[in-house]
């Protein structure tokens, strides 16, 4: 995200939710721009996407994540290579998450731009932008005793 144009959050997730060794998919709809993404689009800047996924926190050996974006209708979005924003790395989750000298406690943070991926949604058959459906999907089995828990999952328009 830019320092020279700020970014208006257009989609928030409203609750935390928890990361298992399945597939766990969120909703997210996306409010018409009001602010600074508006008048980025009346002066005719092109459009930015960013997703925002804040607070991770947890415990144990978590694995990584592949995030996917994709439509309602999109059974397997893994299957699909095009639709996947990034991966979600855990390395030092546990030391995140607890807080202490030089540590808020409060979690990794992580930025996707996902311009080009939004692009290739809005063009999608039965895309709907009050539901954006964002899948995590684990690279292997958690090991036991791994907690892991989303604070947010947010898309920003700069």
């Amino acid at each position: 995200m830019s320092s020279e144009h700020p970014c208006e959050m257009v989609a928030a997730t409203q609750e935390p939710f928890p990361l298992t060794s399945r597939d766990a998919t969120i909703s997210l709809s996306i409010e018409k721009p009001t602010g600074p993404a508006l008048q980025a689009q009346t002066a005719g800047r092109p459009r930015q996407v960013y997703l925002r996924v804040e607070r991770v926190t947890g415990k144990g050996a978590p694995p990584g994540y592949e995030i996917y974006l994709h439509a309602t209708g999109e059974d397997h979005p893994g299957r699909r290579e095009e639709l996947c924003a990034g991966v979600l790395p855990l390395f030092g989750l546990d030391k995140a998450s607890r807080q202490g000298t030089g540590h808020a406690g409060t979690g990794l943070h992580y930025v996707f731009d996902v311009t080009e991926l939004m692009a290739l949604l809005e063009r999608e058959p039965g895309w709907d932008p009050k539901d954006l459906r964002v899948t995590f999907v684990p690279r292997r089995q958690a090991k036991p005793g791994t907690e892991i828990r989303v604070g947010r999952v947010s898309l920003y328009y700069e």
